[in-house]
């Protein structure tokens, strides 16, 4: 009995030594596995530079897409680029930590389509222009710009330089300096700011509103 003992002890001991051997190769797979996908992580560049290419390719097809088209073209890019909610939270300032949740939801969407609905409508042509990306910069407390510039053929290169944050999703587009230095943002919330304490919520949804019937006619 002893001996029989013995022997179901060792094959017992024998398979709790194989599954322990599993289980720490599977940790260490499993960490190989989380290693690998960090390293694969967009960085900020990356992220600027497919936008641009999505941006430069509905250029130089402006004509045939027409409006809608080039809409339609840049709309995944940008959702996939740009952190269009946290974008409406900073234009509407203050005011946001007021609105109800339905509120919110419709501000996003409209100043989503005003954010596509203006890049359709303002890059609506190609003469030759072309994107060159320079340096990301980390910026402590506000997050990583990338620099970058479009080449005319004639007149002179602009800084079109990109602010970046992590985000659950990734690396997100936040903002654009124009020149360099002329956020978009602050452009916008200061256009915005004036009918949200006059007109509150209804006036800036009235607002969106009407601005992307007029880029769509553009």
């Amino acid at each position: 009995m002893l001996d029989v003992l013995r022997g179901r002890s060792g094959i017992v001991s024998r398979v709790l030594d194989r599954s322990l051997r599993c289980l720490i190769l599977a940790l260490v797979l499993s960490a190989v596995g989380a290693t690998g996908l960090r390293a694969q992580e967009v960085g900020p560049r990356a992220v600027v530079s497919t936008f641009q290419d999505t941006l430069l390719a509905t250029m130089k097809e402006a004509g045939p897409l027409g409006f809608e088209g080039r809409y339609q073209r840049l709309q995944p890019a940008m959702e996939s680029a740009f952190d269009l909610e946290q974008m409406t939270r900073i234009v509407v300032g203050a005011r946001w930590g007021r609105l109800s949740e339905v509120e919110r939801k419709q501000v996003v969407e409209l100043f989503r389509r005003f954010s596509v609905s203006t890049y359709a409508s303002e890059f609506s042509g190609y003469g030759g222009e072309q994107f060159e990306i320079g340096d990301d910069l980390a910026k402590p407390g506000l997050g990583t710009v990338v620099e970058t510039r479009i080449v005319f053929k004639k007149d002179k290169p602009v800084a079109l330089n990109y602010l970046l944050r992590q985000t659950p999703q990734g690396w997100r587009i936040v903002d654009i300096y124009l020149d360099g230095t002329i956020s978009e943002l602050a452009r916008r919330r200061a256009e915005f700011a004036s009918i949200i304490s006059s007109q509150g919520v209804d006036g800036l949804i009235a607002l969106l509103k009407k601005k992307n019937e007029e880029l769509a006619g553009s």
